[in-house]
């Protein structure tokens, strides 16, 4: 047995095994680390390509319900200037032939104010089947819109909750 400078009688063979003892475990420490640490770079990697896959799919439903919205918008525009053109040709026959059957039974200017009223109507189921049409265009991708809010809300969850792991990982292996 060997006298330390502080005067505690040691025995210099357990020492030096506790000593071997303490540097295997500051390397298994090391180690461990090194392996958390790639798993977390391997985890980042995972993630950036799994939002480069989100990013690119979230593009593709945005442009398909831009394409949706856009038919709707066509559909809209050619009933409604279809309307318009056979409304236009058909003044001219229509109230033509209604005035002049009208005026064998009601003067002149009764007859006139009846065909009016007909191609008033006529055209106002025209202009709402146009209206109806041209409500459902929308040039934004609500849809993709509300997709990607919730995609967002998800890449918060997931971060906040790797945070938490690796504070967590990091508590317990200081312990």
């Amino acid at each position: 047995m060997a006298v330390t400078p502080s005067g505690v009688e040691s025995n210099g063979a357990s020492d030096g095994a506790n000593l071997r003892d303490s540097a295997e475990e500051v390397r298994d420490d090391v180690t461990r680390g090194r392996s958390e640490l790639r798993a977390l770079g391997a985890r980042g990697a995972e993630i950036t390509d799994d939002l480069r896959e989100l990013a690119r799919l979230e593009a593709e439903l945005a442009r398909a319900e831009i394409e949706e919205n856009r038919k709707h918008l066509q559909r809209g525009v050619t009933n409604g200037v279809m309307a318009g053109v056979f409304a236009f040709w058909i003044l001219g026959f229509l109230g033509g032939a209604m005035t002049f059957g009208l005026m064998e039974v009601w003067p002149a200017w009764a007859a006139a104010l009846a065909t009016a009223g007909a191609f008033l109507l006529l055209a106002a189921i025209a202009g709402l089947m146009a209206r109806s049409q041209l409500k459902q265009f929308s040039p934004t991708p609500k849809r993709a819109l509300a997709s990607i809010k919730e995609d967002i809300a998800w890449l918060r969850k997931l971060t906040m909750q790797s945070a938490a792991s690796v504070r967590n990982g990091s508590a317990s292996s200081r312990s």
